[in-house]
């Protein structure tokens, strides 16, 4: 899995950023404009119901603590969800519960299905990756869950996958789960929500007490600065245990209320979700025809591109003012290459000039 992507050393600019996590460049030059597609967020977002909360919000509320907060919070996001709210814990996004997990949890006994999200693997230092120059597959990363299952109490996964974009269908998740009751799945569902159909995929609707499924509103609904997330479980101990962790006001007044906003623009959310994957389907093949290695064909608003020289094709596209979100394959974990958002409909042109 190696795209066609080299560029002469004399030639490169000094990459900058390049070991930041989406979203973030600060490392970048002030005065140049760049359109970020390096961190996976809906750039449509937020929608106009969210702007509106924002003005509406009451400056008075902050001279307290956010009391019912959470409450409000948790309510909006199980009746998204369709859950039964006494199976969620609320958290400040998907991180806070990586955390949690690793104090609650024995981290050498928590098997990480790799390449996986950043902090996933800086937190769980036990991998299972594909083997050396394997081309990574849906097929490959289940056994890989079969076999950690078979093995350890506990294996960790987001699905769809962070940053590759494959997607286990959930039956198969859940056969898992049956097949290994002893060992209990936690599965990142950070971007199902972009699968068409999302809502009816999650895994939050399973009737397995052996899985945790980590959610968050933020991506969707490009709310990634308001850090809103739920943890669900069905198991009773492992609830009870997370719940201990937890905060006194596990989220403030502005996050509740951006969140339970969001949580309201369903039709916002479908909608702009159908032209984000359009987007990307279009911006795979303009991928494909420069660098000939696209991770192609998953169902997400983002694209993966395998590269050995990752910082180049980073630094190609920074030259012309578009970040993406590059991963070096020596950090554990990881596989080397790029990571790229669909843009919105109008911001597609400056894809296509930075790879012309």
């Amino acid at each position: 899995m190696t795209a066609r992507a080299t560029l002469p050393a004399a030639d490169r600019p000094a990459t900058v950023g390049a070991t930041r996590q989406g979203g973030d460049l600060r490392d970048l030059p002030l005065d140049v404009g760049y359109l970020d597609v390096g961190t996976c967020v809906n750039r449509y977002g937020p929608p106009a119901g969210v702007r509106a909360a924002l003005a509406a919000a009451d400056p008075e509320a902050l001279l307290v603590h956010p009391y019912g907060a959470e409450d409000d919070f948790v309510t909006s996001y199980a009746r998204y969800l369709g859950v039964d709210p006494a199976h969620l814990v609320p958290g400040r996004g998907i991180t806070e519960f990586i955390r949690t997990l690793s104090i609650v949890l024995p981290v050498d006994r928590v098997a990480v299905v790799t390449p996986d999200y950043t902090d996933t693997i800086r937190t769980f230092p036990l991998h299972l990756g594909p083997p050396n120059g394997a081309v990574d597959t849906i097929e490959t990363r289940f056994q890989r869950v079969l076999d950690g299952m078979a093995s350890f109490p506990y294996v960790m996964l987001s699905n769809p996958n962070n940053p590759l974009g494959l997607y286990i269908e959930r039956s198969l998740l859940l056969h898992a789960c049956r097949t290994h009751p002893d060992s209990v799945l936690i599965v990142d569902e950070a971007f199902v929500d972009f699968v068409a159909g999302g809502e009816r995929l999650s895994l939050v609707h399973a009737d397995v007490e052996n899985l945790v499924v980590l959610r968050s509103p933020n991506k969707l609904f490009g709310i990634a600065g308001a850090r809103t997330g739920a943890l669900w479980t069905r198991n009773r101990e492992l609830l009870a245990r997370v719940r201990r962790m937890k905060l006194n006001w596990a989220l403030s007044y502005l996050d509740a209320t951006v969140a339970r906003a969001a949580l309201q623009e369903r039709d916002w959310a479908q909608a702009t979700r159908a032209r984000l994957l359009r987007t990307a389907a279009v911006m795979e093949e303009m991928l494909l025809e420069r660098f000939g290695m696209v991770v192609a064909g998953v169902p997400v608003h983002y694209r993966f591109v395998p590269s050995e020289d990752a910082a180049a094709v980073h630094d190609l596209f920074a030259r012309h003012g578009v970040v993406v979100r590059v991963f070096s394959g020596d950090d554990p974990g990881r596989i080397a290459g790029v990571r790229v958002t669909a843009p919105r409909d109008s911001e597609l042109d400056a894809i296509e000039a930075a790879l012309a």
